[in-house]
């Protein structure tokens, strides 16, 4: 089982989400700083070549760039824990798979990503959805988190 952590848009590699996780596991983070979706993307696929067995933590465009990745390569994943996923547009529609264990965590007070969309996508997708009162960052939710990591690596 290895970890990887994808970032989201404004943020990077080695930010509050990273460092919480990797003081309890491995973890890879690629920098995506400066690079559009499909770069991204493109990236997360040469990161995570030949591999299997990976959980991906995604956070906001980098919960984007999991549930793509996902969809395009399963056989490389254990599961995915999104967190205020940036999946509320165009770009996320094609989306077709899911991993059956997936989790998605949001805050209520997310000013970011709009919620309803994402709980849509949770629903139609049968991942686990998990609301926290929480803001677009997710800083006060890291044992969420956390606790999802845990039930995932179980698993």
């Amino acid at each position: 089982m290895k970890v990887f952590f994808f970032h989201g848009l404004e943020s990077g590699p080695h930010g509050s989400k990273y460092q919480t996780i990797s003081k309890t596991y491995g973890v890879t983070s690629p920098d995506f700083q400066g690079l559009d979706l499909e770069a991204r993307v493109a990236k997360a696929e040469a990161e995570t070549a030949g591999l299997e067995d990976i959980i991906v933590v995604g956070s906001s465009f980098g919960g984007l760039v999991a549930a793509l990745l996902y969809d395009r390569h399963p056989e490389r994943f254990r599961t995915y824990i999104l967190l205020a996923p940036a999946i509320y547009d165009e770009r996320s529609s094609g989306i077709s798979r899911a991993p059956k264990d997936g989790v998605v965590i949001h805050g209520t007070h997310d000013d970011v990503v709009p919620i309803e969309p994402v709980q849509a996508f949770a629903a139609k997708h049968h991942l686990r959805f998990i609301e926290v009162d929480d803001e677009h960052r997710l800083a006060a939710s890291h044992d969420v988190i956390m606790e999802a990591l845990a039930q995932a690596n179980a698993g």
